[in-house]
């Protein structure tokens, strides 16, 4: 069997209040909790952990298929099967009773739309980023959560992620995959912000690439955002370039819809862009290097959705 070291008390972590370590939450979750502990605005989330994981994969595993499928790794047709079997068996009772639980907790707090998303061990890491890898679902309702965290623990072993692994000498054996699962922020617009240049490496320059709407189609490469890129002591903008005006991912009250980019010019006002600005700095200042951050800009205010080391991995 590919077991993982669980490192949590138990099948749900509440992000600002984790009690385990990374080895239970992943990276995602452990970035998402520190920025809240540190005070800044995160979306309200738990994190169904690695223990939740394991145990679903050990219910699974009395299935010869899936320890036969697992030895035989990273051929493809072992990679198909336990995709299916990690994805289409129910979860255990206890599992579900805990993620519900959880959930209930965010439906009394109103949040009604949500997002489930990867947080595999050693994702968003300095050392290997995943980026994009993992599944991301977003506009759920409650009800939908319990098979998107399924279809998102079984992304553990897409073709991406498996080839991913195998480019950089990453182990197959004793992978592992814990899942956030956040209220959805009804983002105007969307951001993901380099605190040292991407390119050049300058480290008195930033860079922000923005989209109206959710971020999903910018991280996944099917719109071209608009690129700004920022002098750090003055907060000038040094270059402009504008993305495309293409289609957009906007939340609705059914969930999430694509639509035609609904604005023309920046997708930032200057305001907007200059908070995100001062922000991106401030938490740069307290990981205490340069930074890759992920917000969605909703209710006039900026949330953080992620923060990592910055990696070209």
């Amino acid at each position: 069997m590919n077991a993982s070291v669980t490192a949590s008390p138990g099948p749900i972590e509440w992000l600002g209040s984790v009690r385990g370590s990374v080895e239970g939450i992943g990276g995602k979750a452990a970035s998402l909790d520190r920025l809240a502990r540190l005070g800044f605005l995160v979306p309200p989330g738990f994190c169904v952990t690695t223990s939740a994981f394991d145990a679903h994969l050990s219910g699974v595993a009395d299935r010869a298929p899936l320890r036969d499928a697992l030895a035989a790794l990273p051929a493809e047709e072992a990679r198909t099967a336990v995709v299916h079997l990690v994805r289409e068996t129910p979860a255990p009772a206890s599992v579900c009773a805990a993620i519900q639980a959880a959930l209930g907790r965010l439906i009394e707090a109103g949040e009604l739309s949500l997002a489930v998303r990867s947080s595999a061990i050693g994702e968003d890491g300095s050392t290997a980023s995943y980026a994009g890898l993992h599944d991301t679902e977003l506009g759920l309702a409650a009800a939908d959560v319990e098979a998107a965290v399924r279809r998102c623990w079984s992304s553990l072993w897409s073709s991406a992620a498996v080839a991913y692994r195998k480019r950089r000498s990453l182990p197959l054996e004793g992978a592992a995959m814990a899942v956030v699962v956040q209220a959805l922020v009804p983002a105007d617009a969307a951001a993901v912000v380099f605190t040292r240049h991407p390119v050049t490496g300058r480290d008195d320059q930033l860079v922000v690439n923005a989209v109206r709407g959710l971020g999903e189609p910018m991280v996944s490469g099917t719109a071209t955002p608009d690129t700004y890129v920022v002098d750090k002591a003055s907060g000038d903008v040094l270059e402009f370039s504008g993305g495309d005006d293409g289609e957009r991912l906007v939340a609705t009250d059914g969930g999430v819809s694509r639509v035609a980019d609904p604005a023309r010019g920046p997708a930032l006002e200057e305001a907007v862009l200059r908070d995100l600005v001062a922000l991106s700095l401030e938490v740069e200042r307290a990981f205490g290097s340069p930074v890759d951050i992920e917000a969605a800009f909703a209710r006039d205010r900026w949330y953080l959705l992620q923060a990592r080391p910055i990696t070209t991995v």
